[in-house]
């Protein structure tokens, strides 16, 4: 296995990472071994899997609780031999690289979009807190409703 440069230190992940952490998961590797392949911190693949897993329900699962495997690394079924086995009576839970790729387009999507304003609002706004400024009121900024 070789490792990757990890001068992509600080950077953000791409599609072909996430799908080496889905590849990786298969093959129930660390996150220790999946961020020295990707040139990650381990804690980022952990939040990465985290806030990325998606829930999966069958005709197998008869039980709301939460199977224990999930409670600690990899907090996912991928490398599980029991995930597409009718003796798998939990929930499951799952990484999919092309979800987390797509979660992660929308939400930078959305944080580039700013504050929906039209001018003339923009110019209220800006005349509110200007003049509270102005009169030393520094912690009464309106809110955006």
């Amino acid at each position: 296995m070789d490792e990757k440069k990890t001068d992509k230190k600080n950077k953000h992940l791409t599609a072909e990472d996430r799908e080496e952490i889905e590849a990786c998961l298969m093959r129930r590797m660390s996150f220790k071994d999946i961020g020295k392949l990707i040139g990650k911190d381990p804690t980022t693949i952990s939040y990465e899997i985290k806030h990325h897993r998606v829930e999966h329900r069958n005709s197998f699962v008869s039980t709301e609780e939460p199977c224990t495997n999930l409670l600690r690394a990899p907090f996912v079924c991928n490398g599980c031999p029991k995930k597409s086995s009718a003796a798998c009576h939990f929930v499951r839970f799952y990484y999919r690289a092309a979800v987390a790729q797509n979660d992660y387009k929308k939400l930078l999507s959305e944080a580039r979009e700013g504050i929906p304003l039209n001018k003339q609002a923009f110019y209220e706004t800006d005349r509110i807190i200007t003049d509270g400024l102005k009169k030393g009121q520094h912690e009464t900024i309106p809110k955006f409703v």
